[in-house]
């Protein structure tokens, strides 16, 4: 869960073949996709509370740069991201 949670953080593109195998062997796909959701929601929350200034000053901070990438939106993009991580995982070879 950690690896996966690193490479969907990275937004790097899908999960390599070895992730997609050891996920569907832990996890059912209503699971992927919940566990997916949930990352992608604490990652947007994080950086909302870190834009606001609420994190405490101590808290150490990452900071990954949005893709640079056209798009109509950031939520468009977030979407899609999510769209193709949880369907290349959901998805049983």
């Amino acid at each position: 869960m950690l690896r996966y949670t690193d490479v969907f953080l990275a937004g790097e593109g899908p999960p390599d073949a070895e992730l997609v195998r050891a996920m569907q062997c832990e996890f059912s796909a209503p699971e992927i996709v919940e566990l997916s959701a949930g990352i992608a929601l604490f990652m947007g929350f994080s950086k909302i509370a870190i834009a606001c200034g609420e994190a405490p000053a101590s808290m150490p901070t990452t900071v990954v740069p949005t893709p640079d990438v056209v798009t109509p939106s950031a939520t468009t993009l977030s979407v899609t991201t999510l769209s193709v991580t949880t369907k290349a995982l959901t998805n049983k070879a």
